[in-house]
């Protein structure tokens, strides 16, 4: 059975494509060859991946409705403890971090709920041990995250070893619901913008660039662009970042009704 290796935009959409990718073509090796999988696929974020002799590398297109059939697969089959799990996992920084999520979605996807009891598997005690780490990260940043307040919005600009924003996020949603706010993560260059009373969305440097071509009169001044873009109104619709990946899916929220 051939070693394939698939090669995904190094974030959370990136990745559940690729999940979803790499049980197609564990399915078609199995139904072609006849043979057990022997977790011969892996995941790699990324463009600066290695390339093996015997192995076929696969480019992966983030695509929306796969991330979505993937979650919902997760959820209804294993139930949200585990998808929150497997969620958390995929925020840590390990290189690691797709194919350890994929050895163990292969297995839960045999046993059920009833992976929980396998914490020998070392693919099992992997997930369980990044979502951990990005757990204990999650909890220091909810209490020492600080806000600046510049005017008609608040600023927070922090550098985590984990994926942050899409846990914490939700954190402060909640508390400053009536505020316009910006989270920037100086490590992986990119915020989530939350517009008061209104859905927050993502940006990064290309988007970035977009909003400096949209405000009147030139400025480098990182806080300055976000105070002149919550002031004016215009200046939020002609900025309207329609691609999906800017989006915050709910299915980020760990704390969403529909999915308890």
């Amino acid at each position: 059975m051939d070693n394939i290796i698939l090669r995904c935009d190094n974030n959370i959409n990136g990745i559940f494509t690729a999940i979803y990718d790499a049980f197609v073509y564990k399915n078609q090796m199995q139904k072609e060859n006849h043979e057990i999988y022997r977790d011969n696929i892996s995941i790699e974020t990324g463009t600066d991946g290695n390339y093996t002799l015997f192995s076929r590398t696969i480019d992966i297109v983030t695509d929306e409705l796969k991330v979505q059939k993937t979650i919902l697969a997760i959820q209804k089959k294993l139930g949200f403890k585990i998808y929150e799990t497997v969620f958390d996992a995929l925020c840590h920084y390990s290189d690691n971090r797709a194919t350890i999520v994929l050895g163990f979605l292969v297995r839960a996807f045999k046993v059920g709920q009833r992976i929980m009891e396998h914490m020998t598997d070392k693919y099992v005690m992997e997930v369980f041990e990044l979502s951990r780490k990005v757990n204990k990260e999650a909890d220091k940043i909810r209490g020492f995250i600080r806000f600046s307040d510049n005017g008609n919005y608040l600023l927070a600009q922090f550098e985590p070893k984990c994926d942050m924003i899409p846990i914490v996020m939700w954190h402060f949603v909640d508390r400053y619901p009536g505020e316009n706010f910006v989270i920037y993560d100086d490590r992986r260059r990119y915020a989530v913008v939350h517009p008061r009373l209104k859905e927050c969305f993502y940006i990064n440097e290309s988007d970035f660039k977009q909003l400096e071509k949209s405000v009147p009169g030139k400025t480098d001044d990182f806080e300055q662009l976000w105070k002149v873009y919550f002031e004016y109104t215009d200046i939020k619709e002609r900025f309207n970042p329609r691609c999906q990946r800017n989006l915050c899916p709910k299915w980020y929220r760990k704390n969403m009704v529909e999915f308890t």
